[in-house]
């Protein structure tokens, strides 16, 4: 059976009738070929609106086939076979039965069944958890996952409140009834995901800024204080795009917390933590104040705990009282009640949307005090305010919704982003952490923020002795670049400084590092969003969804594919005392390079590495084409015009560039454009074909500035553009190329294109030119170990002239391209290649030979064949 064309749209969630079968109390609807809709009710009702998990019905109807008799009735979709004894009463193991017929296994399922290998949900907050241990000893209860390795999952809606046209909640109805949504899949977990995503909502693209650096700290920091923080922020060359207040920006009359006593005790009442007027000690000026963030192009979210209702002291009480004829003779809080539509509307219209006015990009919703509604009892506190405060925001203009929250429950990924808590500081929370975030794409909720260094210490650690070792909050960082969100945040501990200026050398330059890579790779992180709206797969999804076959893609939980073409393992434990941490990482089958295309390692086993303080191991796909920023950027509130492709050596890749404005919901209405880009490599030739920008946005520009980089690559005889041969240039130059021997990378600046026109690129070899692989590996490892030598030996007069050679190869190199005329300059380029590879051979065997100490020498011969 299959729906028709032309029709007219459904009321509330409704699914097309030739998708549902109806025998009395049971209903079956058949959404996709692996997921049916199992309905029993004893007076025959069910219900076709949206509910808090599943807000879409009407897919298109997939073909399946109906058995029947008497007594019995079947239905076959080809991946699963649904069997039902008719007029039996509740669905039970006696009278139900679904065959999955699912990549990787075949098996079937009954009513009761329990789940063995569930992959994995997520859980509410990290508050005071040590990695996965609380403060008692206990785990983490993480909630389970959409996705398991037996192959099916059932999602139970039978509980689950409904969702009026108008966006409020109403009542669970009574009755016996049963409302089941039963995932078949095997091991096809993306397709899992993507049929959750068809009921329940895409993952929304959260605004193009949220993917820069945010700013937040547990302080009460004053106007004067964060404009020298800011003013600091643009001295030190450091993007930044997001400013978080905790609470202190408020007034809080009744707050009493003890030295060190944290503020979010979980659904404890607790006086003094809600307010919404400006504490005018700390900011005399709010607008003021609020002018100026808008024009550092900072987006400012504000610390709420709403629990307290509106208290007398508040400048808005009287406007609150009066939306809600409340008697203000009583000198009483209005009392809260985020289910109340008339208090949750007086409190946007005379509280919120006022100071959005003045300058509020969004709400951080920080605790409710209460696990549930008290109007609607059994209803998420936190599962409701996160629907409600982002739909408001996007019912308020054509702006993304945008809320900080923690997770409320299934159904919560369509109100990104999540606020995770407060976590301790120690390498167990930041080991964890990278687990923790793969594992909430098992329920579609892809942008976890976590608070980078950890908020808060170990209360047996004397507070003399709490520190935030250098090393630790590096690690961390180097983890924010490679999460959805990058946010530093810590408790108000005046000893707890993140700032990045904060650390010496090497881990403050680590830190640098980490952020300026993060805006680098704004525009495939962006383009990753656009994935997860358009398939259900998150930016960081675990290993298991690409390689579900392989044991290994399920006992590596701390590494994690970051979008489709890189796999990212941060690292998470210290050095040693050689200076590099052994991290392990299970590379799937194929070949593999590493993020500048130095190394190639082949894929199918444990790749046993050791790494400094400045490396992370990231892994590409060969063939991607990786879209980057240029170095410089201050913010993603505009995106530069021009635009990095790093394509890896590979016999053909390709990827599709993803554009929109940024801000609204226009990519829902189709209000984007995409630009694909494919590379092919032979002996002979590279190609690299970008397209013509296809689709249409307000803001679209018109020109758009490409350098292609070709990774891992030799000397080419000659570039062309579009069949015109462009010069060589020593130094970057519109339409010209050049060749960086520190990178081994051919250059190719095309210079102002319209993006209208499609542009084809050709670097063309000979093959007897062509470089030796890990050519790029060697000469950094030879230049670091021959900077170690130079720092221990205390005489580096007689360090012999090849191992001084050696040491500089990119800069030999470069002078042997740079000298005389294009046609021998890749001749003389491999010339110059064999020299090093001759001295590299020979640096044991120099050092050797040199009276320095045996231990020097053993740690020199370590850096070579690292």
């Amino acid at each position: 059976m299959e729906a028709t064309n032309d029709r007219q749209p459904l009321p509330g969630a409704a699914a097309w009738p030739e998708a549902t079968i109806e025998r009395g109390p049971a209903r079956f609807t058949v959404l996709t070929p692996r997921l049916i809709r199992l309905e029993w009710s004893e007076d025959g009702s069910f219900r076709d609106i949206r509910t808090q998990v599943v807000v879409h019905r009407a897919l298109d109807v997939p073909p399946f086939h109906i058995e029947e008799d008497d007594t019995t009735i079947e239905v076959d979709t080809g991946l699963l076979r649904l069997r039902y004894t008719k007029d039996t009463g509740r669905f039970t193991a006696d009278n139900l039965s679904i065959v999955v017929r699912g990549p990787g296994l075949e098996s079937t399922w009954h009513p009761g069944d329990v789940q063995k290998q569930n992959l994995g949900g997520t859980y509410r907050t990290l508050d005071r958890y040590d990695g996965d241990t609380w403060t008692d000893g206990s785990k983490l209860p993480l909630e389970e996952g959409l996705i398991a390795r037996d192959g099916w999952h059932l999602v139970d809606d039978t509980q689950g409140f409904g969702i009026g046209d108008d966006g409020w909640v109403s009542e669970v109805p009574g009755g016996e009834r049963q409302d089941w949504y039963f995932f078949g899949y095997g091991h096809d977990f993306r397709a899992a995901l993507s049929d959750f995503a068809a009921i329940s909502g895409p993952q929304p693209i959260p605004p193009r800024f949220v993917f820069g650096y945010w700013w937040s700290r547990y302080w009460n920091y004053s106007d004067e204080e964060l404009r020298t923080l800011g003013a600091r922020f643009e001295k030190e060359r450091i993007p930044l795009d997001v400013l978080v207040l905790d609470m202190d920006w408020h007034t809080t009359p009744g707050l009493s917390l003890r030295p060190g006593h944290e503020h979010h005790d979980e659904f404890g009442e607790q006086s003094g933590w809600t307010g919404y007027t400006f504490n005018r000690s700390l900011f005399p000026h709010p607008k003021a104040f609020m002018r100026w963030a808008r024009g550092e192009n900072l987006h400012v979210t504000l610390n709420l705990h709403p629990a307290s209702g509106v208290m007398p002291h508040e400048e808005k009480y009287d406007a609150m009282a009066k939306a809600l004829s409340w008697d203000t003779s009583t000198n009483a809080p209005i009392p809260f009640e985020g289910a109340s539509q008339p208090y949750m509307r007086a409190l946007f219209d005379t509280i919120l949307h006022p100071l959005e006015k003045e300058g509020v990009d969004f709400w951080w919703l920080d605790w409710q005090q209460w696990k549930e509604s008290k109007k609607f009892p059994g209803l998420s506190n936190t599962w409701w305010l996160n629907h409600v405060f982002f739909t408001e925001m996007q019912r308020d203009d054509d702006r993304r919704g945008l809320i900080y929250h923690r997770w409320g429950g299934l159904g919560n990924h369509r109100y990104p982003i999540g606020f995770s808590g407060d976590s301790v500081i120690g390498w167990n929370s930041l080991a964890f952490q990278p687990h923790f975030t793969a594992m909430a794409s098992n329920v579609l909720y892809g942008y976890w923020s976590h608070d980078i260094g950890g908020h808060t210490f170990r209360k047996e650690i004397p507070r003399p002795e709490r520190h935030l070792e250098p090393e630790l909050y590096a690690r961390w960082m180097q983890l924010g670049v490679f999460s959805p969100v990058l946010r530093t945040h810590s408790a108000k501990e005046a000893s707890l400084h993140k700032e990045p200026w904060h650390f010496g050398p090497p881990y403050g330059d680590a830190v640098f590092a980490a952020i300026r890579l993060r805006y680098q790779l704004a525009p495939y992180i962006y383009g990753a969003a656009r994935d997860a709206y358009d398939t259900g797969m998150s930016l960081v999804r675990p290993m298991y969804y690409h390689w579900p076959e392989h044991e290994e893609a399920y006992t590596h939980p701390a590494q994690y594919m970051f979008g489709n073409d890189v796999l990212v393992a941060p690292v998470t434990t210290p050095v040693g005392a050689d200076g590099t941490a052994k991290f392990p990482v299970w590379l799937p089958p194929g070949l593999w390079y590493s993020r500048d295309g130095a190394e190639a390692y082949d894929g199918g086993g444990v790749l046993e590495r050791s790494y400094t303080l400045e490396e992370i191991p990231i892994f590409v796909r060969p063939g991607s084409v990786v879209p980057l920023y240029p170095e410089g950027m201050r913010n993603l509130s505009t995106v530069p015009d021009e635009l990095i492709l790093q394509v890896f050596p590979g016999d053909e890749g390709s990827t599709s560039l993803y554009d929109d404005d940024g801000r609204s919901q226009g990519y829902q209405r189709g209000e984007f454009a995409r630009t694909c880009v494919r590379s092919r490599r032979g002996d002979r030739a590279h190609r690299v074909h970008i397209d013509a920008m296809d689709g249409d946005y307000t803001g679209r520009p018109s020109t758009r500035r490409y350098v292609v980089e070709l990774l891992d690559a030799g000397i080419p005889e000659s570039v062309e553009v579009n069949g015109e041969v462009l010069p060589y240039s020593a130094e970057p130059a519109p339409r010209t190329w050049l060749f960086d021997t520190a990178w081994l990378c051919i250059r190719i600046d095309l210079g102002s294109k319209l993006v209208s026109r499609p542009q084809d690129i050709v670097a063309r070899f000979a093959p007897e030119h062509a470089i030796p692989r890990g050519l790029l590996h060697r000469m950094r490892r030879a230049g670091e170990a021959v900077h170690y030598l130079k720092q221990v030996w205390g005489d580096i007069s007689a360090l012999p002239d090849d191992v001084d050679l050696a040491g500089q190869a990119a800069r030999v190199l470069a002078y042997a391209v740079e000298e005389g005329d294009d046609m021998g300059r890749a001749a003389r380029f491999s010339e110059g290649v064999s020299e090093f590879e001759e001295r590299f051979k020979g640096l044991p065997a120099s050092v050797n030979a040199t009276p320095i100490d045996d231990a020097f020498k053993q740690m020199f011969a370590d850096l070579l064949g690292r």
